[in-house]
């Protein structure tokens, strides 16, 4: 890995003193965004009726530069868990869905403030981790957290998310495969699923994860066996189909052309993975 700024500052291409300048105005490269949170591809709306928003903080400028180069460069060097899928090239919601077919017991729960609640002292950790030097890794950690978190909305927080939670999943997926069950991530979402009743074991998942520190949304956590849903998409025996919450967003006639045609793509990707064999589709994804 990278053990000295001067090696950092070559892979990055950017000069020492150029981290230094960015980390002394780091407020000046990021901004507040509001986004608002969807339910049925409607805004979600308060028990006051009012809009729920997600704050997020993107970064901009020079520094959204420099962590493109962070992800492309450093992070994607590392070796990501094959049971990730979210914002990982080549893995998506889809294929993420495809993987579990074939099971009947679903368990889902949702991480809460995933990016928030990873704070940058564990940013650093993992970077010492991944045997980066003391320096390197104090830098990536500063161009990488916004007042001390891991902020959403910028190049470099998905792919640490990922890494960081690695840990903790490679806990629960060692405790998925005694029970031969499916273990899976899309980023803060957590799917595990098997042929057999596993409810007894819930706990012993939900105490992995709050164990390491993060934290169960409630309302996003249930146990299903009909019409189990994974990031967006129905589970059927033979094939996968799209939830209800997905067909409300994509019958918006306010959408434009352009939105259109990506939703039709997407109808038209899922046609094509239910042609094939989950098995087979999962293992092409790995040689």
């Amino acid at each position: 890995m990278v053990h000295t700024l001067k090696h950092l500052a070559y892979i990055l291409k950017v000069d020492i003193t150029e981290f230094e300048k960015i980390i002394s105005k780091i407020d000046d490269y990021y901004y507040e965004s509001k986004e608002p949170k969807l339910k049925d591809g409607k805004p979600r709306l308060n028990k006051n009726g009012e809009i729920e928003y997600r704050i997020i903080h993107p970064s901009k400028g020079r520094l959204k530069e420099i962590q493109k180069r962070i992800n492309t460069n450093i992070l994607k060097s590392i070796p990501m868990p094959k049971y990730a899928f979210g914002a990982i090239r080549g893995r998506d919601n889809v294929l993420h869905a495809k993987y579990h077919q074939g099971n009947k017991h679903f368990f889902n729960t949702d991480l809460k403030n995933f990016y928030p609640s990873i704070r940058h002292q564990r940013v650093f950790d993992f970077f010492r981790a991944k045997k980066f030097s003391p320096d390197v890794s104090s830098i990536l950690t500063k161009l990488t957290t916004y007042k001390g978190k891991l902020p959403q909305g910028i190049p470099t927080s998905s792919y640490i998310a990922n890494l960081i939670f690695e840990n903790t999943g490679d806990k629960l997926n060692a405790l998925a495969k005694t029970k031969s069950m499916k273990f899976s991530t899309y980023i803060d979402d957590i799917v595990v699923s098997s042929k057999e009743d596993f409810k007894i074991l819930i706990p012993d998942f939900l105490k992995i994860i709050t164990d390491d520190c993060f934290t169960i949304s409630h309302k996003k956590t249930n146990y299903k066996t009909k019409n189990p849903e994974v990031t967006g998409i129905i589970v059927k025996a033979n094939n996968l189909a799209l939830a209800k919450k997905t067909k409300t967003k994509f019958q918006d006639e306010t959408l434009s052309e352009a939105s259109k045609k990506g939703q039709l793509l997407y109808i038209e990707k899922i046609k094509k993975i239910n042609k094939q064999k989950a098995k087979s589709l999962i293992n092409e994804m790995y040689l």
